[in-house]
């Protein structure tokens, strides 16, 4: 946590840390991907991270953030499989009261007053309105973390047979 504060020039949210800590980086059914802060493995079997996810959103949406103020103090920690970006807002300099801003894939601000772990839990429970992400059904919600399925893959075993 060190080297990724040293890194982003920031410390993390607590339930971030602990989050990661638990599970590592992965996805939820294929389809909404958490990141990590630094890369850890390299290749496309590896998880994203934060750099990925930031410069893969903003040439989905064609952004240069050079050009764009909003994107400034702002850091992605994960996308889903439409192009939708949940990102932390970071200009409060305690990162536990930082909140969760998705950017749809239409280039709209979307604001969630909550942390990472609360926008996932109202996410998965349908609890948070507007549903932030598209192309998503939480219905049947499975976590893989990157090395589990690049584990079954690498066994030849489909690690996402539900869907």
């Amino acid at each position: 946590w060190d080297e990724a504060a040293r890194r982003w020039g920031t410390p993390f949210p607590a339930d971030y840390r602990d989050f990661v800590a638990v599970y590592g980086g992965g996805s939820i059914n294929c389809s909404f991907s958490i990141g990590l802060p630094l890369e850890v493995a390299r290749g496309s079997r590896g998880p994203l991270h934060f750099e990925e996810l930031i410069e893969c959103g903003y040439e989905l949406l064609d952004l240069d953030p050079t050009d764009c103020p909003d994107l400034k103090g702002r850091i992605s920690w994960a996308v889903d499989c439409s192009a939708n970006q949940a990102f932390w807002d970071t200009t409060d300099p305690d990162p536990d009261r930082w909140t969760t801003l998705v950017l749809t894939r239409d280039g709209d601000w979307v604001d969630y007053d909550c942390g990472m772990v609360d926008f996932l839990v109202g996410f998965l429970t349908g609890e948070i309105s507007p549903q932030p992400m598209g192309m998503f059904s939480p219905d049947q919600p499975v976590f893989l973390n990157w090395r589990e399925e690049r584990r079954l893959k690498e066994a030849g075993i489909n690690p996402w047979p539900h869907l």
